[in-house]
């Protein structure tokens, strides 16, 4: 099954915001918001607090997968109307969000995403601008997140979409949240869009680790829940399609005789395919530019995650 409604996943697990920016809310003795969102997102957020009745006292955490500002926006405004929360990011992101260079990209790209939707700079009294994050704790590798009654995540790292990328996994229901760790799905369920922005070896080797797992849900913060048997082997098809677009890249650039064509083709395929509104078409097209340069110069075809797959990829 794959859901995209906002509402109750289960009875621990409800999903928030709208399909193209989501906020887990995660139930356990103590509660904890699993994504940072962009600001476009507050105003339905706040609102689906209320509808739903969620007791924002009993949240403790915000977890943020990594440091991208559609994944980090609606920090600033969390930590003024809710000040008891404490923020968990990875320890690389902790140092991004100190870097004053960053913060200000972030505050640039959030507030043109916003102008260009029409929307206000404050909601409720509260500024939406991006301000600095503080990490209450940073989590690494092997790290717990407790939230009572046995019930909690481990930190997986997962670089190769941004090299703070952290993934959450509980091993006792099995639920998966790569954040963009993991391609998103699109259409209707059967396609992908590749999130491989930095790196393609370094995001198929976090792929191996979480294709390893037992999975029964993946939670994306782009589009949804796969549930039960559409769950089951996300990883191993994800990895199959990083493969495959990788040499869908190479082969464009072949084909069209040029890097900058290629990049171009792939922004507008990203871009169509995923509906995104607030990822602008130049900063795709930075990110895409990179890609193609990775397509080109990194060679999967050497790597060992390939034998997972006995020449299906």
């Amino acid at each position: 099954m794959w859901i995209q409604t906002p509402g109750a996943v289960n009875d621990r697990l409800m999903l928030l915001g709208t399909p193209k920016n989501i906020v887990y809310l995660v139930k356990g003795d103590r509660y904890m918001l699993v994504g940072g969102g962009g600001q476009w997102m507050v105003p339905e957020l706040v609102r689906q607090f209320r509808e739903y009745r969620i007791d924002m006292d009993r949240v403790k955490y915000l977890l943020i997968g990594h440091s991208h500002y559609d994944h980090c926006g609606i920090v600033p405004y969390m930590l003024t109307r809710y000040p008891h929360l404490q923020v968990l990011a990875s320890t690389e992101a902790k140092r991004i969000f100190e870097m004053e260079k960053a913060q200000r990209n972030m505050r640039n790209f959030s507030r043109q995403v916003m102008q260009d939707l029409g929307l206000p700079m404050e909601f409720e009294g509260i500024s939406l601008e991006f301000d600095k994050i503080p990490v209450s704790r940073p989590v690494s590798e092997f790290d717990r997140i407790d939230l009572g009654s046995g019930f909690g995540f481990q930190v997986i790292e997962t670089p190769g979409h941004s090299r703070c990328s952290v993934t959450l996994y509980e091993p006792r229901e099995k639920w998966l949240f790569p954040s963009d760790a993991m391609p998103v799905p699109v259409g209707k369920g059967d396609r992908f869009a590749s999130t491989a922005s930095e790196s393609f070896i370094v995001y198929l080797d976090s792929l191996k680790k979480l294709a390893e797992l037992d999975t029964r849900l993946c939670a994306w913060e782009h589009y949804g829940v796969m549930t039960d048997e559409d769950a089951r082997d996300i990883v191993k098809r994800a990895m199959r399609f990083t493969i495959e677009y990788k040499r869908q890249v190479v082969e464009h650039v072949e084909r069209n005789g040029g890097a900058e064509q290629t990049a171009n083709w792939a922004a507008r395929d990203f871009l169509d395919s995923t509906g995104f509104e607030f990822l602008p078409s130049h900063v795709m097209l930075h990110i895409t530019r990179t890609v193609v340069k990775n397509a080109l110069e990194e060679q999967v075809s050497q790597s060992d995650y390939l034998q997972f797959f006995k020449g299906k990829a």
